[in-house]
């Protein structure tokens, strides 16, 4: 496990260039992003980052990877066991990578990871389907 300062450090170094937000304890909004559907679990990662694009993902693994973290990642937070966070390891959270984009030309529909699933129609929830 990395020490916090560690931690902190390279959060200040990542600043610059993450898209998302870095949040450590004590940070504003913290306590709300660490959160999953399963109010009984309780966890506290070293570091939440809550991702916005691909090269946010990658700088946040490679964060997890230089400290030796545990990583945890946590699309929507509905997992009843919890597994969206992890203590004192890093939290990559992937809820602010929302959107779904169609191509008409190419007919194509892409979806972001924390976007939500197909609808009960089983189409995407989106006006352009056809």
């Amino acid at each position: 496990m990395a020490s916090v300062s560690s931690v902190a450090d390279a959060a200040t170094n990542l600043a610059g260039t993450f898209t998302g937000q870095l949040l450590q304890p004590g940070d504003a909004g913290y306590d709300e992003a660490r959160k999953v559907h399963n109010g009984l679990v309780d966890k506290r990662p070293a570091l939440i980052a809550r991702c916005r694009g691909a090269a946010d993902v990658v700088d946040a693994v490679k964060i997890a990877r230089d400290l030796g973290l545990v990583v945890a990642v946590r699309g929507g937070g509905h997992n009843v066991a919890g597994r969206a966070t992890v203590d004192d390891g890093l939290m990559i959270d992937l809820v602010p990578m929302k959107g779904i984009h169609v191509d008409p030309s190419r007919n194509t529909v892409g979806q972001k990871p924390a976007s939500p699933g197909p609808s009960s129609t089983g189409k995407p929830n989106c006006t352009a389907w056809r």
